[in-house]
């Protein structure tokens, strides 16, 4: 099979990851701009707000996704700068912002602890591994800071798809560009939108409801099942695989 994992929330703590970026991030900072790295975090949280509104006010299919985000990204960067006084780069803020996330994310390691041991058997049984995100170009940079970059055949962010994941669109040429056939596709996600849109493109839905969030009565009928942890995966693949042979 051709397993597609979500970033942040499968593999990646959201808010651990969060926590060391932003540290990475004003240390970074300062030790290239000047000024305090307290300073700068509280200049990041503050221009984080304005970041968070512009992108829930965002028309996102009106535009590409990939322009969306490289405008919010670099915005996000200047508004730093000017809350901090500090002039603000020469060149153009886009790149610093991208080359500053990557530095930053590369030295974060926010794995859950069953995200490697469930890849490495996946990839033991012969089944190929992706991450299929809706977050940025930098996705890269967070799997190798977490160890697990050299265990994924393949990335697929809404960059690379140029619209968001909620959006059937994003879900569409997958199968296709990883050459196997929609149902021989699954993806494990914590986040039903995203699920939604990837099984209206045939492709198999498992949630990971890591906290129990979620009623089984109340499951909607395009999750063909619900796993509590990662460990349960390789397992569930193979009676998946064993019940519906090619």
């Amino acid at each position: 099979m051709h397993v597609l994992l979500d970033l942040y929330g499968v593999l990646l703590e959201h808010e651990k990851t969060f926590r060391g970026y932003r540290e990475r991030l004003a240390t970074l900072l300062a030790a290239r701009f000047g000024g305090e790295a307290e300073a700068w975090r509280r200049a990041h949280d503050e221009a984080f707000v304005t970041y968070t509104r512009r992108a829930n006010e965002a028309d996102w299919d009106a535009r590409g996704y990939g322009d969306v985000v490289d405008e919010l990204d670099a915005r996000h960067l200047q508004e730093m700068f000017e809350r901090m006084g500090i002039p603000p780069a020469t060149g153009d803020p886009l790149h610093l912002s991208r080359e500053l996330e990557r530095e930053a994310l590369a030295g974060v390691n926010a794995r859950f602890p069953d995200a490697r041991t469930a890849i490495e058997r996946l990839r033991r049984m012969g089944h190929r591994v992706y991450v299929a995100t809706g977050g940025s170009e930098t996705n890269e940079a967070a799997l190798r800071g977490a160890g697990l970059s050299g265990l994924i055949d393949g990335i697929f962010s809404g960059h690379s798809q140029g619209v968001h994941k909620s959006r059937p669109a994003y879900w569409a040429e997958v199968p296709r560009t990883i050459g196997a056939r929609p149902s021989d596709c699954v993806l494990v996600d914590d986040r039903l939108d995203y699920l939604e849109a990837a099984a209206s493109a045939g492709i198999l839905a498992l949630l990971l409801d890591r906290k129990g969030a979620h009623r089984p009565e109340a499951m909607p009928p395009y999750v063909a099942a619900t796993l509590r942890n990662l460990a349960g995966l390789p397992q569930w693949v193979v009676t998946w695989t064993t019940s519906h042979p090619s």
